[in-house]
C-alpha cells in the first residue's frame, strides 16, 4: 500500500487519532514512568499525543489505515524532526504541550534533548524523513495495521531516496523494525530516568 491509499487525517480528526495513541501506547514503559505523578494522567496524555499529530499535520503527514483512525503514523522531513519550539507554536501543539504539567513537560524536555542531538549526529549529511510516532489501537495491534503505515512510509523513502529514522523504547519493537529493514545505530539510556532507547535507521 502506498502513502496514496491511506487516509490522510484532517483537523478534525485529531482528538480520535490522540485517543488512538493514547490507547496504543497505554503499556508503554517509558510514558507511564514520566507521566507517573501526572495527575488527570488520560486527559493529559490526550494533549501529549496531539502535540506530534498538529506537528505533523503542519509540516509532514499523519495517516492512518482508514477514517476509522485506528492505526495512525507521523513523519516529517528530517529538517523538522526536532519540533522547537516555534514550531510548536506554528501548529499550535505549544498549548497542549503546555498542559501536560512541570514534571512531566521537564523529563520530556530532558528525553528530547538527547535524542535530538544523536540524531543530529547519526544523520548528518543525509537527506532523511523522522517517523515522530506509530501506534494501533489494543484491539488491532497484530492484524497488521503497523505494517501496511510502515511499508507505505518505506515506500515513500524508497521513491525520494531518502533515510527513515525511528527511535523506540522497548525491545520487542527493536525486533519488529529489525525485521522490516531497519538497523540499530545506537543504543542509550535516558538520562534521570534510567529507561533504554533504541535509535534506528532504514536505508532505502
Amino acid at each position: 500500500m502506498s502513502t496514496f491509499n491511506l487516509y490522510n487525517l484532517t483537523k478534525q480528526d485529531i482528538p480520535r487519532g490522540a485517543k488512538c495513541l493514547r490507547d496504543a501506547f497505554s503499556h508503554d514503559p517509558l510514558w507511564a514512568e514520566v507521566f507517573k505523578n501526572t495527575p488527570n494522567k488520560n486527559e493529559v496524555l490526550l494533549n501529549f499525543f496531539t502535540c506530534p499529530l498538529l506537528h505533523g499535520l503542519r509540516y509532514g503527514k499523519v495517516c492512518s489505515t482508514s477514517s476509522d483512525i485506528n492505526a495512525v503514523a507521523v513523519w516529517v522531513p528530517g529538517k523538522y524532526a526536532s519540533m522547537n519550539l516555534w514550531q510548536m507554536l506554528c501548529s499550535g501543539s505549544l498549548k497542549h504541550g503546555s498542559k501536560m504539567g512541570r514534571d512531566a513537560f521537564r523529563n520530556m524536555g530532558g528525553i528530547y534533548n538527547q535524542l535530538i542531538t544523536d540524531r543530529k549526529r547519526h544523520m548528518k549529511n543525509k537527506d532523511y524523513i523522522y517517523l515522530s510516532i506509530i501506534g494501533v489501537s489494543s484491539a488491532l495491534q497484530g492484524k497488521g495495521h503497523g505494517s501496511i503505515l510502515l511499508e507505505a512510509i518505506k515506500d515513500e523513502c524508497k521513491q525520494s531516496n531518502q533515510y527513515l529514522y525511528l527511535e523506540t523504547e522497548t525491545e520487542d519493537n527493536v525486533q519488529y523494525y529489525e525485521k522490516n529493514g531497519f538497523s540499530v545505530v545506537n543504543k542509550i539510556t535516558l538520562d534521570k530516568l534510567g529507561l533504554p532507547m533504541w535509535e534506528m535507521v532504514y536505508k532505502p
